[in-house]
C-alpha cells in the first residue's frame, strides 16, 4: 500500500480533502489539514511536512494559479521529484505547474479513476497475474511479471524502493543466502519502477565468468525496447569504446533515469576473473551519475570487497540491509498467493508449513513444497495437509523430488548413477569461505548421455537452462540443492580437494592476464603435477583452461630442453672421462717406469755397500742385500744376496731374521742347504717356511 502525499494551495483545501476520501482507506494518506492524522496543533509544522514528504511513496499535486503562486507548494513539488516520488499531477482550470510540464495532467473532474488506477499499478507492480502462470515459483526467484504474488515485503519494498529514487550511486541489497533478495528487487522493485516513465529499467544480469559480457546482453535488450537495434558485438564494442556512460546518454535523456541492476554481484568475486571485475567496476563507476543508478544483489559477506574494489573508489556506496522473513508474516506469504491465484489453504496446512519453515532462511524450501502442491490443483481448490505428508515436508520435498528426478533420469538416459552426480556436482564452485555456489556450465563442454541426463532435471525444474549467442547454459535452480539433498551433498564433498585446487588456478590465471601472459607467472613443473591431476576443465574458466595448457606446453618445453641439454652435457663428459683416463694411463705408466728406474738404482747402491761389508759385518751387510732384493728382486740382487748368505759369521738368529726377505726373493729350501750345509733340511724349511 503506497504512501501518499497531498500537495496543495490554501485556495484548495476542499478539493484536497476530497482527494483525500477518494483514496481513504485503500492507502496511507497524508494531508496536512486533516484533524486526525494531519498537522496538530501547536506541531512544528515545516518538520512535519518535510518528515511526511521524505517517506511518502507518490504524491498528489493539485495544480491550481495559486499553487503555482505559492513558492511553498513549488518547494513540494520539486523535493518531490528530486526524492524519486511518483507524481500525479491534479488539473484545476487547465493549469500545468512549469515544473513538471513534462507530465500529464488529469482534470479534476475525471481523476479519481485515474488515481486510483495509478496507485494500484503502483502497489502490484502494474501487474496481474496470468490465468496460466503459477503462483509460486519454486527454487527460481519471484521475477516481475508475478510482482503480483509476491507477498510479506510490502515494507522493504517502499523503503529500498525510496532508497533507489533518493540516493545516487550504487546501492547493494545485502542479506544472507536464501532470505529473498532477489524476489525482492525483480518481484518489488523492479515491477514497481517498471511502468514510471521516469525510470528506464534494465533486465537484471548475473556476472558468471564474462561479466562484461551479461552486461553487454542486458544493455541491449534494454536499447532494443527504446528503438535501438544493436547487434551484440556492436553493443560490446559501444561499451568497451564509448563506457557505460556515453551508452547510458544513448538510453535516456536528462528526464528519465536508468537503473541497472546485478543480480547475485557475488559472482564478481566468486567466478569473474580478476581482470573482467576491474573492467565492469571501472565501466559502473565512470557510468554511475545522477540519473544512472546501479542495485547490486549481494551475500553479505562479500560486502566488504565490494566496498574496498578500487575500480569504485569515490562511488557513493548504500547498503540496505534485508533480514530473514519473519515468522509472522509466513502466513501471508502462504496464502496470498494462493488467494491471487483463486486457491485455497487449509488452515492445518498453514500451520504446518509455518512451523516446518521456522525461519524465513528456508523460503525457496517453502516456496518449492507450495510450487509442489499446487502443482494440478485447479482454480478454486484446495492445497491439503495430505498432500503436504506425502511430499515429506518443507525439508524433505526437495530431496525426495530430487531422488525421484534422478531415478528418472538414469531409467530413461541409462546414465550411471555416480557418474551423473559427478555431473550435477560440477554445477557447483566454492566461494572463499568454502560454502558451495552455484555456477552455470556450457552444454556444449557435456557429454551427449549427460547432456540428456541433466535435460531430465530442467524438465523437473531442479536445474534452469538459458541460451545466448555463446550457446545454451545450464545450472542449479537453486543452492538450497546444495545442502539439502545428501547425495548431491556427498558428491560435492568428495570434489572438494579438486574445487580447492581450481580456486588456485583461476587465481594464477588471472595474475597471468593481468601480468601481459609473462612465461613467468606460468606453473612450474612441481605445482603443474600436484594441480593438475585434481582439476576438472568442468571446474574451470575458459581463462584458467587456457592457462592450464600453456603451463603444460611450457613445461614440456622445458623438459625437451633439459633433455637435449643433459645428452650434450653426457656426451662432453664422456670425451672428457675417455680422455681422463688415457691421460691417467700414461701417466701411470709414465710413472710406474721412472719408479723401476729408481728402486733399481737404489737397489745397486744398497748391494755394493752390502758387498763392502760383508767381510767386516755380515749381519748388516745382509740387511743391506735383503733391503736391496726387495727393491729390485732380480738375479743381480739375488746373486749378491746367495753371496753373503754364505759368507762366514752368518748365524741361525741371521737366517731366521732373513727368512721373510728369502721367500719374497725366490730361494727354496734346498739352495739353502746347499749355502749352509750344517743346517738340516727340516730346519731350513722351518726358517723358510
Amino acid at each position: 500500500m503506497a504512501r501518499v502525499f497531498i500537495s496543495h494551495a490554501t485556495q484548495n483545501v476542499a478539493i484536497a480533502t476530497q482527494i483525500r476520501d477518494w483514496l481513504d482507506p485503500d492507502h496511507e494518506t497524508f494531508l496536512e489539514v486533516h484533524p486526525d492524522d494531519g498537522i496538530q496543533v501547536g506541531e512544528a509544522w515545516r518538520e512535519r511536512l518535510h518528515h511526511e514528504l521524505r517517506r511518502a511513496d507518490a504524491v498528489v499535486c493539485v495544480v491550481s494559479e495559486a499553487s503555482v503562486r505559492s513558492s511553498w507548494c513549488t518547494a513540494e513539488v520539486a523535493i518531490a521529484d528530486a526524492l524519486g516520488c511518483l507524481l500525479l499531477p491534479v488539473q484545476l482550470g487547465g493549469v500545468i505547474h512549469p515544473l513538471i510540464n513534462h507530465l500529464n495532467h488529469i482534470p479534476h473532474t475525471t481523476a479519481r479513476g485515474h488515481l486510483g488506477k495509478a496507485l494500484r499499478q503502483f502497489d502490484a507492480g502494474g501487474r496481474k497475474l496470468a490465468r496460466d502462470q503459477e503462483p509460486f515459483p519454486g527454487l527460481d526467484a519471484f521475477s516481475t511479471a508475478l510482482s503480483a504474488v509476491f507477498f510479506g515485503r510490502d515494507t522493504e519494498t517502499r523503503a529500498l524502493a525510496r532508497k533507489v529514487r533518493r540516493a545516487p550511486g550504487l546501492l547493494a541489497v545485502v542479506g544472507p543466502s536464501g532470505c529473498g533478495k532477489s524476489s525482492l528487487v525483480r518481484a518489488g522493485l523492479l515491477a514497481q519502477l517498471a511502468d514510471d516513465p521516469r525510470w528506464l529499467v534494465m533486465p537484471p544480469w548475473l556476472p558468471g565468468n564474462d561479466p562484461l559480457d551479461a552486461l553487454a546482453r542486458s544493455v541491449r535488450k534494454t536499447a532494443s525496447r527504446v528503438g535501438l537495434r544493436w547487434s551484440a558485438q556492436e553493443t560490446k564494442d559501444r561499451l568497451v569504446l564509448d563506457g557505460l556512460r556515453g551508452v547510458a546518454h544513448e538510453l535516456v535523456d536528462d528526464d528519465r533515469r536508468l537503473l541497472i541492476t546485478i543480480d547475485q554481484a557475488e559472482e564478481l568475486f566468486t567466478r569473474a576473473a580478476e581482470k573482467d571485475r576491474q573492467q565492469v567496476a571501472s565501466l559502473l563507476r565512470e557510468a554511475i551519475a545522477d540519473n544512472v543508478r546501479v542495485i547490486a544483489t549481494l551475500r553479505s559477506e562479500f560486502l566488504d570487497e565490494l566496498r574496498t574494489l578500487p575500480e569504485l573508489g569515490g562511488v557513493p556506496l548504500g547498503s540496505y540491509v534485508l533480514a530473514p522473513l519473519a515468522r509472522e508474516v509466513l502466513h501471508v506469504v502462504i496464502t496470498g498467493p494462493a488467494r491471487v491465484a483463486g486457491l485455497k489453504v487449509h488452515p492445518e496446512l498453514v500451520a504446518m508449513l509455518v512451523e516446518d519453515t521456522a525461519s524465513g532462511e528456508a523460503l525457496p524450501l517453502l516456496a518449492f513444497t507450495l510450487q509442489h502442491l499446487a502443482m494440478g490443483v485447479p482454480r478454486g481448490g484446495t492445497l491439503s495437509s495430505e498432500r503436504y505428508e506425502h511430499l515429506g515436508g518443507v525439508h524433505g520435498a526437495l530431496a525426495r523430488h530430487a531422488d525421484e528426478v534422478l531415478d528418472f533420469a538414469v531409467a530413461e538416459t541409462r546414465a550411471n548413477k555416480e557418474e551423473l552426480l559427478s555431473r550435477l556436482a560440477s554445477l557447483a564452485t566454492l566461494d572463499h569461505t568454502g560454502r558451495p555456489t552455484r555456477k552455470r556450465v556450457s552444454l556444449a563442454q557435456l557429454d551427449s548421455w549427460a547432456q540428456d541426463a541433466l535435460e531430465v532435471f530442467v524438465r523437473h525444474r531442479l536445474l534452469t537452462a538459458s541460451g545466448d549467442q555463446r550457446g545454451r547454459w545450464i545450472g542449479v535452480a537453486h543452492e538450497a540443492l546444495f545442502t539439502e539433498w545428501r547425495p548431491l551433498r556427498t558428491a560435492i564433498d568428495e570434489r572438494q580437494i579438486g574445487l580447492r585446487a581450481a580456486q588456485s588456478v583461476e587465481l594464477d590465471a588471472s595474475q597471468w592476464l593481468e601480468g601481459d601472459r609473462a612465461d613467468h607467472l606460468l606453473l612450474n613443473e612441481d605445482t603443474f603435477a600436484a594441480v593438475a591431476p585434481l582439476v576438472a576443465d568442468d571446474d574451470l574458466s575458459p581463462g584458467a583452461r587456457r592457462f592450464l595448457d600453456v603451463s603444460r606446453r611450457r613445461i614440456e618445453v622445458l623438459r625437451r630442453q633439459r633433455r637435449r641439454d643433459r645428452r650434450q652435457t653426457i656426451s662432453w663428459l664422456a670425451v672428457f672421462l675417455a680422455t681422463a683416463i688415457g691421460a691417467a694411463g700414461l701417466a701411470a705408466a709414465q710413472w710406474s717406469v721412472a719408479s723401476d728406474g729408481r728402486d733399481r738404482a737404489v737397489a745397486r747402491s744398497l748391494t755394493a755397500e752390502a758387498r763392502f761389508l760383508r767381510e767386516s759385518w755380515p749381519q748388516l751387510a745382509l740387511r743391506l742385500s735383503l733391503t736391496a732384493h726387495s727393491l729390485a728382486p732380480n738375479d743381480d740382487t739375488r746373486a749378491d744376496l746367495n753371496m753373503i748368505l754364505a759368507a762366514e759369521g752368518i748365524t741361525s738368529g741371521d737366517l731366521l731374521h732373513a727368512s721373510c726377505a728369502l721367500a719374497k726373493g725366490g730361494l727354496t729350501a734346498l739352495e739353502w742347504q746347499r749355502h749352509l750345509p750344517e743346517l738340516s733340511y727340516r730346519d731350513t724349511c722351518a726358517f723358510s717356511g
